[in-house]
């Protein structure tokens, strides 16, 4: 099996490709696509030090290099709380004064690191795909202009982004197979599972370590009701997803998943115990622990005895919940909370919350928080108050908007329109129970299928077992 690139490209390389850089070291340029090669592919090339080492190699090599900063310090800023990123942020405004030293690409990955920092994901996202249509090889305007759709709810992008640029890839270049990938996971999203899986498979055939496409696949499976297949899938690539140490977490939280679709709590729980807690309580990041929280709140709503494991992840997320930097995180925190048994940090955070919109704060994540934010924290503290009616209330209004605008692929979104379903169920009114069939139709038409999921059909049981019991 090949091991994950070890041959990085110089000023040539890159200038070959339309793109070019202020820096005149090619060491410089070798270490920066390094960095770009252990982002797009989830690794940590230990070799080099990993992300720290090369960062130090990098400006080692070129203490001045503008796009080493522009994209160190962009990343940095990057879904992070502004009051966390005060220094970074300030770095990358100072960059500004330097502009005339710059490379035109340079000046426009500078416009968009800026927006990031100041919270404007989607003027940044539109400022990295005006890079892609001159320079349709620049893999980091790929890869954030990607991120930066699945961050502001813009579904089709997924799937146009990469195909943009897709057929300026050949086989042989420095990630062909992986915009493959990218594409997968952006048709898998459109309910488009065949031409999802031929671009998935293309691109773990030209390179079986790309993790984001074994996501993509699984994305597909999970979308297209075949868990059972999603299962074998995850266990025969066992060996090459895990090798990409940032994000298997995932993947593994993506494997679980399958299991509770097939009802197989108990498989789905000896993950937690024995891979997903730990590894995502170690990160302790806002990502891995939104796969750690959402597990267990699946699981908790199948009924399955959680015990007291959702105190430990309501512990490391409490030293996110004042950052506001996507809903999908605060209403991870929380139903965590209310999981744990901790009404008070649901208090505050909802009081937090009230804070933020009414402050001077910008961007993407405020206009989506001001729409449907407290109503969502308000459902989901009714559903765990055994409320469902007034849960119901609260939740199917907004619960498009959520579905639509949120950070977050449909298989993460859909914890939320699961404790409204689930709402539904618990209070058994006719009208609830409308409600739960229509999510549930209409989840059929978004995904083009034909029949129910296995986690819809068991929930359309439990709507027509409650119907016979009245």
């Amino acid at each position: 099996m090949p091991g994950f690139p070890d041959k990085f490209r110089d000023l040539t390389a890159f200038s070959d490709q339309g793109l070019e850089y202020s820096t005149p070291s090619n060491m410089a340029v070798k270490m920066m696509d390094a960095l770009l090669n252990q982002s797009v592919y989830h690794y940590s090339d230990e070799q080099l030090g990993g992300w720290e080492g090369t960062t130090e190699k990098m400006f080692e090599a070129d203490p001045d290099f503008a796009m080493g900063k522009i994209l160190t310090l962009g990343l940095e800023c990057f879904r992070v709380n502004p009051m966390k990123t005060i220094e970074p942020r300030k770095k990358l405004f100072e960059l500004s004064n330097k502009a005339k030293c710059l490379t035109e690409l340079e000046k426009m990955h500078l416009k968009a690191a800026k927006q990031m920092a100041t919270e404007d994901n989607y003027g940044a996202m539109e400022t990295f795909e005006s890079i892609l249509i001159n320079h349709p090889l620049d893999v980091y305007a790929l890869h954030m202009a990607y991120l930066l759709a699945l961050t502001t709810g813009q579904t089709a992008r997924l799937r146009d982004t990469p195909a943009s640029v897709v057929r300026e890839y050949k086989p042989g270049m420095p990630f062909y197979g992986h915009v493959h990938g990218k594409l997968c996971f952006g048709q898998s999203e459109m309910g488009e599972y065949e031409a999802s899986e031929i671009s998935g498979r293309l691109a773990l055939d030209h390179f079986p370590l790309d993790n984001w496409a074994h996501h993509a696949l699984a994305h597909n499976f999970e979308e297209s009701g075949r868990a059972v297949q999603g299962a074998l899938f995850m266990t025969n690539t066992e060996p090459e997803w895990t090798r990409g140490t940032s994000f298997s977490h995932h993947l593994w939280w993506h494997k679980s998943l399958f299991y509770v679709q097939l009802g197989d709590f108990e498989t789905a729980l000896t993950l937690y115990d024995d891979i997903i807690g730990p590894m995502t309580l170690k990160a302790g990041g806002n990502f891995p622990l939104s796969d750690g929280s959402s597990l267990l709140m699946r699981l908790q709503l199948e009924g399955v005895d959680i015990g007291d494991r959702a105190r430990e992840q309501a512990l490391k997320w409490d030293r996110h919940c004042e950052d506001f930097v996507s809903l999908f995180y605060d209403g991870q925190v929380c139903f965590t909370n209310l999981m744990a048994g901790d009404s008070m940090a649901n208090a505050k955070l909802m009081e937090d919350m009230r804070d933020y919109i009414r402050g001077d704060r910008k961007g993407y994540n405020k206009e989506v928080t001001e729409k449907v934010g407290l109503p969502l924290l308000e459902g989901i503290t009714e559903f765990f108050a055994g409320d469902y009616a007034r849960a119901v209330q609260i939740l199917s209004p907004v619960m498009p908007e959520v579905q639509r605008m949120i950070h977050g692929s449909t298989a993460q979104k859909d914890i939320f329109q699961q404790i409204l379903l689930h709402s539904c169920i618990r209070s058994g009114t006719p009208e609830d129970r409308a409600v739960a069939r229509e999510i549930l139709d209409q989840k059929l038409v978004a995904r083009k299928l034909k029949n129910p999921t296995p986690l819809s059909q068991r929930l359309l049981e439990n709507i027509l077992a409650i119907h016979e019991t009245k």
